[in-house]
């Protein structure tokens, strides 16, 4: 597959970096961080007599008020994630 990939990619001048990583890798999942911040910011001290729906309220005002990572975080957990991964470059 890695062979047939390269030679479709060589006209187009792209270079690729294959990485094999278990198949549930939460440390290299963007989303993971995502999760986390969530519980750190709604959850961990939430009041538990409140419905799940102000909760979800919660987390939609979270996101639109774009609290969760700014471009800066998300460029430097990117990087992170990518410092973990072994790379084989084809």
């Amino acid at each position: 597959m890695q062979t047939l990939f390269k030679e479709q990619t060589a006209a187009l001048n792209v270079e690729t970096t294959f990485c094999f990583i278990a198949p549930y890798s939460p440390k290299l999942n963007l989303v993971e961080y995502a999760i986390h911040l969530i519980r750190q910011k709604v959850l961990h001290h939430a009041d538990c007599k409140l419905g799940l729906s102000a909760f979800e309220t919660q987390i939609q005002e979270l996101c639109k008020r774009n609290e969760l990572f700014n471009k800066e975080q998300i460029i430097n957990l990117l990087e992170y994630i990518k410092s973990l991964i072994p790379i084989k470059k084809i």
